[in-house]
């Protein structure tokens, strides 16, 4: 029958403290510089944001399109409000925080057809930025972004049909 060993304490306090020490020794260090996501995100809410002054923008000018643009806009006001949940400064995530840019002023055609054309290529620009975006994000953020892109192509191709 092998011989049991015991251990001291000394033996396991040491052990334990070899352990533990790494692991608190990052409580004195410097906040991490922002996650690479944060941009990401940041410029999904800018694109949001600008994507929804757009809309509002055209609607403004062609009150035709109002109905036809609500849903829409909608959607846009759900993805921005997504997006912006995962925006939590100070936060592990966002060691640091990024400013969450004003939305821009945005301008459409006279006439109701082209704001329509102008809304459409907003849209398809819009998907294929957050498809790229996705491939720079994490898995959680990658995801949403995705499904926002979907999203923003099943508009372009909404708006390219007749009322």
């Amino acid at each position: 029958m092998p011989e049991a060993r015991t251990m001291s304490r000394r033996a396991v306090l040491g052990g334990t403290a070899g352990i533990a020490l790494p692991a608190l020794g990052g409580c004195g260090r410097a906040p991490a510089a922002p996650a690479p996501e944060l941009a990401v995100l940041v410029g999904a809410i800018a694109a949001e944001q600008d994507l929804i002054a757009l809309y509002e923008a055209a609607r403004g000018a062609h009150a035709s399109l109002a109905g036809r643009l609500a849903p829409v806009l909608a959607h846009h006001r759900e993805h921005l409000a997504v997006l912006r949940r995962h925006y939590v400064p100070g936060s592990g995530r966002f060691a640091r925080t990024a400013p969450l840019p004003a939305p821009r002023a945005q301008r459409v055609p006279g006439d109701p057809s082209g704001a329509l054309a102008a809304l459409r290529s907003a849209e398809s620009r819009a998907a294929a930025a957050r498809a790229a975006e996705a491939g720079r994000a994490g898995p959680g953020l990658a995801q949403l972004l995705a499904s926002i892109g979907a999203c923003e192509a099943g508009h372009a191709a909404a708006l390219a049909r007749p009322a």
